[in-house]
């Protein structure tokens, strides 16, 4: 499997929000905040001011991307549309995001998400801490997690 990344832009939203969509769509089958990644019939909007985006390509065919802000080294969208996911897909756009923000990245997962978490356990993230916060009109758990610049 040939994998490339490309740097990506606004113009991209409808790519991204249709992986987006693919890759919580077992999670609003069964999880009780699927609320949480439901929308009305519109895409999400990715607020993307002052962050930069990288597209994971798979046979001419864009099937993953990151969200990441340079200034304050966080990641704030990774999704990997599921037939393409375990292909290690995710973890080369987190390591290219991370390479280009210089340091130590933060993510901010919602605690119902434990694949999620996991997944960046096994990467070498760290808990810093949890909080819940009204979300969507409902109270909603999440944690940041950490992981030390790659050396």
């Amino acid at each position: 499997m040939n994998i490339t990344l490309r740097h990506g832009n606004d113009s991209d939203n409808n790519i991204c929000n249709k992986i987006m969509e693919l890759a919580l769509a077992p999670f609003q089958a069964k999880d009780t905040d699927s609320r949480l990644f439901t929308k009305p019939q519109t895409a999400f909007h990715f607020p993307t001011s002052g962050s930069l985006r990288l597209l994971a390509i798979v046979d001419n065919k864009e099937v993953a991307f990151v969200d990441y802000l340079i200034s304050k080294r966080h990641i704030k969208y990774l999704f990997v549309d599921p037939e393409y996911q375990y292909k290690g897909l995710g973890t080369k756009l987190l390591s290219s995001a991370q390479e280009r923000m210089k340091g130590d990245v933060s993510v901010n997962v919602l605690c119902s998400n434990e694949l999620a978490i996991l997944w960046y356990l096994k990467r070498g993230f760290n808990v810093l801490h949890c909080w819940a916060e009204t979300f969507d009109g409902n109270q909603t758990a999440w944690l940041k997690l950490s992981r030390r610049e790659i050396t």
